[in-house]
């Protein structure tokens, strides 16, 4: 009985370090999004701390940010095709265009 009660202790145990090594990596992967968005993950936690949410205002937050993320995901696929129309490369064997010369 003892030896089932100290292998629950043990499963229990090995469970709770998984969890914690897995909160770690997640907080790892998040400051790694940060520091990729140019922000420091220190100042982000500092100023979320300094005003408190409830649910429904972090639900709005993040639904914002989506929001904004999208909009600059769709203004760099418009520039990335703007970028590829004006450079268009020429057929091969076409003739070079001169320049005008200006009177």
């Amino acid at each position: 009985m003892a030896d089932t009660q100290d292998q629950n202790i043990q499963d229990l145990i090995e469970r709770a370090d998984a969890a914690v090594r897995e909160a770690q990596r997640s907080i790892e992967a998040s400051d790694d999004n940060l520091r990729k968005l140019g922000l420091d993950p220190d100042k982000v936690r500092a100023t979320l701390q300094a005003q408190p949410m409830d649910e429904r205002q972090r639900e709005e937050a993040e639904a914002l940010f989506r929001q904004d993320m999208e909009a600059v995901d769709r203004e760099v696929e418009q520039e990335a095709a703007y970028a590829r129309q004006r450079s268009t490369p020429r057929a091969p064997g076409a003739p070079v265009k001169r320049p005008r010369t200006m009177v």
